[in-house]
């Protein structure tokens, strides 16, 4: 399958562009810059310069691809209407083409905070914690996709851990630098949560054989709260464990409404994945390979 990819040299993006050449699709991945991204060309994934602001630059190379996977964010004031317009572009490229898929990469904050024991699923109402309130509109254009014959699924991929980056490896570097990791409230929350490499190996999956329509989270079984997280990432860049907690009025002050979305409890069954994807994740749980996740992450740095 040829396929062309957005978010080429991001932290998701990167590792799903590897992952689906190494499943045998011809891949070429959209990149701000191929400096930053040889590791991807000495993979065999075709880089094509450019960036969400400008769709015609990279039109022509995504003209003619099987399947569209948008995985890139811009984290400027922008950025919401930046996916959008790689949504309407990817539609534009994929309309009329037979068995053209279009990959929509979400996540688990539209959801918003759980109520409950029971893990919410893909049939659960949303609630967007306010960091991603434009996100849904977003989602139902790429769905709406389907009304051109094209093959939509939306994915909504949990706190991503393992390699070079993610929220995660913040704990790690807090840790280094101030002897502890800081933590929004007081810990006792649940992130979902999923390792690169499963997720990357999920993406696969959807590419491959997801139904029209569908909307999958994914996320492993871990239930650890983020204090139990934050802790197993202190010991393992050889501290105490001891955590640093900073309150939600403090954290808005600092970061705005993301500091409500990282102090909110969810609790998200990635079963549907698992069903129908017979998607496997082989990491289940950031605190007991905390040691490994960090050994990893000093590596790639």
């Amino acid at each position: 399958m040829k396929i062309f990819l957005t978010g080429g040299s991001g932290y998701i993006g990167s590792a799903v562009a590897q992952r689906l050449k190494k499943a045998g699709h011809a891949v070429s991945a959209l990149v701000r810059s191929p400096e930053k991204a040889k590791d991807l060309q000495a993979a065999g994934v075709k880089l094509v310069a450019g960036d969400l602001a400008n769709p015609a630059g990279y039109a022509g190379a995504a003209y003619g691809s099987d399947a569209f996977v948008h995985t890139a964010f811009d984290y400027s004031p922008q950025g919401p209407e930046l996916d959008r317009r790689a949504v309407v572009t990817a539609r534009e490229l994929l309309r009329g083409r037979v068995g053209a898929t279009l990959i929509y990469t979400s996540g688990i904050w539209v959801l918003g905070p759980t109520d409950g024991s029971e893990a919410a699923d893909e049939s659960a109402p949303l609630k967007p914690a306010k960091a991603s309130s434009w996100r849904p509109a977003n989602e139902q254009l790429a769905l709406d996709a389907g009304k051109d014959g094209i093959r939509a699924v939306v994915v909504r991929p949990g706190m991503v851990w393992g390699g070079r980056g993610g929220v995660l490896a913040g704990f790690f570097g807090s840790a280094l630098k101030s002897g502890a990791p800081q933590v929004v409230g007081d810990g006792s929350n649940i992130w979902p949560m999923v390792h690169l490499d499963d997720l990357a190996e999920l993406y696969v999956r959807l590419v491959e054989r997801a139904p029209n329509g569908s909307i999958f989270y994914a996320v492993e079984g871990s239930r650890h709260t983020v204090r139990e997280v934050a802790e197993a990432a202190a010991r393992a860049a050889g501290k105490d464990g001891a955590i640093q907690t900073l309150s939600v009025d403090q954290a808005r002050a600092q970061m705005g409404v993301v500091a409500d979305a990282l102090a909110m409890t969810q609790r998200i069954s990635g079963e549907k994945a698992k069903n129908d994807l017979d998607w496997r994740p082989r990491h289940e749980s950031f605190v007991a390979e905390a040691k490994a996740a960090f050994d990893a992450w000093r590596a790639a740095q």
